[in-house]
């Protein structure tokens, strides 16, 4: 099975599960083809009530409630970094800085984590940080591919994880900042070489991320994503 078919194995399962527990097994199995052990999600705008409070999903639970008695959120510099920017960025970034060299939140990452790397996906609606997912490997994929496919699947999971949650849908059309810079650069006319060459990405990953909006925004073309972008204020050119 090619990673695509894999792609929309995983999201089927996401979109069919009947409990919010249910949800997270087909991430981590998709994950794990890429050498991802370790998965941890949280709902950012829950935060106030403590990382417990705001755990959509967690490998290692026990350390979640370790942390919350011993520091908040705001000492944490990965969940700071995920309030800051909707990009994809890697735990050793963070993590390796000389200025965090031994701090305290670094002994309630997951071991996996702390001796390899950890991949976080932040997820945005509306320009503000709603959600975080972060995948930990002993030495894991984290290639521009990789990032946009866990992207979406992380996506998928937080979006059906908050409906059966809350018994509504999180965000519709919920577009990852890469989705919609190569949709915005297909609006202006651009061809997926140009644009690929222009974000420092495949045209291959071009593709993925517009296949990707396409779905997220329920239609079938690109023309009628980018009109429907365009329309409901997600892109502007």
């Amino acid at each position: 099975m090619d990673t695509y078919a894999e792609l929309t194995e995983a999201l089927a399962r996401i979109r069919a599960a009947a409990t919010q527990t249910a949800v997270w097994p087909g991430v981590k199995d998709f994950s794990a083809r890429f050498g991802y052990s370790h998965l941890f999600a949280l709902d950012l705008t829950r935060l106030a009530g403590g990382i417990s409070e705001a755990m959509l999903h967690s490998d290692t639970p026990n350390v979640v409630g370790a942390f919350d008695r011993e520091l908040t959120a705001e000492q944490h510099p990965v969940i700071r970094a995920c309030m800051e920017a909707p990009q994809t960025f890697l735990v050793s970034e963070v993590r390796d800085a000389p200025a965090q060299k031994g701090a305290p939140w670094t002994k309630f990452l997951a071991d996996v984590v702390r001796t390899g790397e950890g991949l976080v996906v932040p997820v945005y609606l509306g320009g503000q940080p709603f959600a975080a997912a972060n995948f930990g490997g002993a030495k894991p994929d984290t290639s521009p591919l990789t990032r946009a496919l866990l992207q979406v699947v992380a996506h998928a999971a937080v979006d059906r994880t908050i409906e059966l949650r809350d018994g509504r849908p999180a965000a519709v059309n919920m577009l990852s900042a890469r989705e919609a810079q190569c949709l915005r650069q297909v609006a202006i006319g651009r061809p997926d070489a140009e644009v690929g060459q222009l974000l420092g990405i495949s045209p291959r990953t071009v593709r993925f991320h517009v296949d990707s909006a396409k779905a997220k925004l329920g239609v079938s073309t690109r023309i009628q994503a980018v009109a429907k972008a365009l329309r409901e204020r997600i892109i502007a050119v």
